[in-house]
């Protein structure tokens, strides 16, 4: 029964055949060849223990980065515009593991309450 692959763009593509090359070299050794008779449910964990670090690491980094480029847009409520005041950290549990950034706080001046800018632009509501 053939699977589907996951679709990426071709430059994507290649350079994870390329990344996955160098990460055998780091698993295995320089010849990037797990020993001869090591068993395929080993060789599978290990891939997936690389691939789940890599898909968490990009998207903690992703929300990180992301996080400290609010545009004025998100600060502004409909009634009120918030002011930045600091950051909150925030803990997301996904497939590949936790991932964790510092969410932007603002803060509404008239109405006295901490504000989120927590649209799609900052990793939630995303679809």
């Amino acid at each position: 029964m053939a699977r589907e692959r996951n679709k990426v763009s071709p430059e994507v593509a290649q350079r994870l055949v390329d990344l996955a090359r160098e990460m055998r070299q780091l698993v295995y050794g320089e010849s990037g060849v797990p020993k001869w008779g090591t068993k395929f449910s080993q060789i599978e964990s290990e891939g997936m223990a690389v691939g789940h670090e890599l898909a968490r690491l990009m998207m903690e980094q992703s929300v990180e980065d992301q996080a400290g480029q609010v545009p004025a847009e998100a600060l502004d409520t409909g009634g009120e515009v918030a002011g930045l005041a600091g950051t909150e950290e925030m803990l997301l549990e996904t497939p590949a593991g936790e991932v964790e950034w510092q969410q932007p706080r603002g803060v509404l001046k008239t109405s006295r309450r901490d504000f989120f800018p927590s649209g799609p632009s900052l990793g939630r509501g995303c679809g």
